[in-house]
């Protein structure tokens, strides 16, 4: 069965393009190549089998859990963590159970302050950034 792309999976295939390249963010070939990538996975079905789950991070309270997002479900499977090998229909309530299993010090006034769900690199040098401040030259 083949479906058109949902927003999640162009989004996942858009993010892989940006987190390959080497190029900087602002650069024009950078932009022609996430450009060029929207145009193929727009005018390509998609059989959803083979959507790829993609790498996200959640950071609570100094502690990290990692886990992957599957972009045609919406679904999130915890990879790290007192909950690995749970799968969640969503991101939200894959926050929230995280939320529940983080301890917690005694006065908690964050405790219904939801962290967000990261793109978590893979191990592959992300992306250019060029520094926000120039160097000092003395």
């Amino acid at each position: 069965m083949y479906v058109t792309p949902t927003p999640a999976i162009l989004a996942s295939s858009l993010y892989r393009v940006f987190a390959n390249s080497r190029q900087a963010p602002d650069s024009l070939a950078l932009w022609r190549d996430i450009a060029a990538e929207a145009v193929r996975e727009l005018s390509m079905p998609v059989q959803p089998a083979l959507v790829p789950g993609v790498p996200v991070v959640l950071r609570y309270r100094l502690y990290r859990t990692e886990g992957d997002f599957f972009p045609f479900t919406g679904s999130v499977r915890i990879l790290s963590g007192p909950l690995v090998g749970n799968t969640f229909a969503d991101a939200d309530s894959a926050a929230r159970a995280v939320v529940e299993v983080t301890p917690a010090p005694v006065s908690d006034v964050m405790r219904n302050v939801l962290p967000l769900w990261r793109l978590r690199t893979t191990g592959s040098p992300g992306a250019f950034t060029p520094r926000a401040v120039p160097p000092l030259i003395s």
